[in-house]
């Protein structure tokens, strides 16, 4: 968890309608990976679910490790804060396993994509702490388009764009960009089968959490794939209400959300009340 001070609000909620965007901004890999403020405490919850139930956070396909391999060198290199890890961390121990340390060591959730015979990217291995209601398992093998199948209109919309976007990235730079949604608990792990409550009709205000996924995507040019990271953050919904401007965001937001989009991301059972919280008129 963390406060409105570590993510631009403003940003992530502005004043206009709601959309599907691919919108990027580029850094160095480094200062997305690099130890945040909550470095402790994300990397010890990290640690626990890797070790309670390490099958359901970390998969890896024979096809991913070069993938691996090239991840944990950039991890161990100079482009990116060791955490705690060199070389050592990683000696003797088998592809899953290592993606399990790496797991353990970063802040970020990792997946990594690579394109197959035909050039479509695939998702071939990761560590994954912190869904956002999905199964990582489930999604292995799978190509980028069948990923977002769930998710209405985004292959439609931005399904080309996508695929263009991950054959065309250049090494070094941090590609990133800002998910949102909407969630009733706090908690980073909200993977479907811990059947969290969901938002409702009767939802209260101390229940209402703007969730907020950071992205990165950075090219792996020796083995030709994508690494994708994903930092998570949540912010109460009082804090987004002491923000006008981010307010009159997410207001505008859920208002012109379309029904389809509202339902999958767990909003719709709540649109009211969540406009009646947040003040609107």
């Amino acid at each position: 968890m963390t406060n409105d001070a570590a993510i631009d609000l403003e940003a992530v909620l502005p004043d206009q309608d709601f959309g599907m965007k691919m919108r990027f901004s580029r850094r160095g890999v480094a200062a997305f990976y690099r130890p945040g403020p909550a470095y402790g405490s994300v990397t010890e919850e990290r640690r626990r679910w890797i070790a309670k139930e390490p099958m359901r956070h970390v998969a890896m396909l024979p096809e991913g490790e070069s993938l691996l391999d090239e991840t944990v060198g950039l991890a161990i290199s100079a482009a990116v804060p060791p955490c705690g890890i060199d070389a050592g961390t990683f000696e003797g121990l088998e592809p899953f396993e290592r993606c399990c340390r790496l797991g353990e060591a970063w802040e970020a959730d990792f997946l990594l994509m690579r394109p197959d015979s035909s050039g479509v990217f695939r998702m071939v291995g990761g560590c994954l702490c912190f869904p956002s209601h999905w199964d990582l398992r489930e999604k292995m093998g799978r190509s980028m388009r069948e990923i977002h199948e769930p998710v209405p209109g985004l292959n439609e919309s931005l399904g080309r764009q996508i695929d263009g976007f991950l054959q065309r990235i250049k090494p070094g730079i941090s590609w990133e960009r800002e998910n949102w949604g909407l969630c009733r608990t706090p908690d980073l792990n909200q993977h479907p089968a811990r059947r969290l409550p969901r938002l409702n009709a009767t939802t209260g205000p101390d229940e209402v959490w703007l969730r907020v996924e950071e992205q990165s995507l950075v090219a792996l040019p020796a083995s030709g794939g994508v690494l994708f990271g994903i930092k998570v953050k949540v912010v109460p919904l009082v804090r987004i209400k002491a923000r006008p401007g981010a307010c009159r965001g997410l207001i505008r937001a859920l208002r012109t959300m379309p029904e389809a989009v509202a339902d999958y991301k767990g909003i719709a059972p709540a649109r009211g009340r969540l406009l009646e919280l947040l003040g609107a008129d």
